[in-house]
């Protein structure tokens, strides 16, 4: 009798331990390497329907850290060292910029998008929305721009973004807070993001440039999908690349 408790908790002390470890490696691949996220509209068909859960890389660009500035009220970003950096085509998550004003950006957690990103730091982007052709240049780091009355809306959030300060325009001037700005030194990389449902995707046409900032990381599977009408499991989707 006493042979079969100890093998028991032998047993169980085994099974605990394995459990332990398997947890453990799970924490350090969720939280270095990949995230889980849902996809809840069809802003990104056909490549992602609503219903479909993919896993997405943090090692694209690089696991981002978040600190908490008590003092100063505001969070540093802080990003190790990725694989590579976001390329034109990847699809990606990122929190949206405006989910808690959208007068301004700001950092949260709040609401995560998923879209492709059309046009990285560097580029010009061009595009027609409701009969209007537009484009836009995407600053780099370093980049440093005029800043007149013809850009002034294209890049008010994003130095309002770098330096906490208003950007305003008086009688054809721009200032920044109370300073006239002629030009501006930018200090992140701006992408463009789009969804592949084009007509149907609230993205960068709409509220602008995304900052590198607010970038999570780059869809690379769908893991596992459900028909957002029925609950049906779409088997045909699972294991697909992006």
């Amino acid at each position: 009798m006493k042979r079969k408790i100890k093998q028991i908790w032998k047993r169980l002390g085994y099974t605990v331990f394995i459990t332990f470890i398997l947890i453990q490696i799970y924490l350090f691949v969720r939280i270095h390497w990949f995230t889980l996220c849902i996809i809840p509209t069809y802003s990104m068909s056909p490549t992602l329907q609503g219903g479909d859960y993919i896993l997405a890389s943090l090692q694209i660009p690089g696991r981002r850290l978040v600190e908490e500035d008590e003092k100063y009220g505001y969070k540093k970003i802080h990003r190790l060292k990725g694989s590579r950096s976001v390329r034109k085509n990847d699809v990606v998550v990122f929190n949206y910029p405006y989910s808690e004003s959208k007068e301004k950006m700001v950092l949260s957690t709040n609401i995560y998008f998923c879209k492709r990103c059309v046009a990285v730091p560097g580029d010009t982007y061009q595009w027609y929305i409701n009969g209007n052709f537009e484009q836009i240049y995407l600053p780099k780091v370093g980049d440093v721009l005029p800043i007149d009355s013809c850009n002034y809306k294209s890049y008010r959030s994003c130095i309002e973004y770098e330096t906490g300060y208003p950007l305003k325009m008086e009688a054809g001037l721009v200032y920044l807070a109370d300073t006239l700005l002629h030009e501006y030194h930018f200090r992140h990389n701006y992408y463009f993001m789009r969804g592949d449902n084009v007509d149907h995707s609230y993205d960068s046409r709409y509220w602008g440039l995304l900052p590198d900032d607010f970038i999570l990381g780059v869809g690379k599977t769908i893991w596992f999908s459900r028909d957002l009408e029925t609950g049906e499991i779409r088997w045909c989707r699972m294991f697909k690349k992006l």
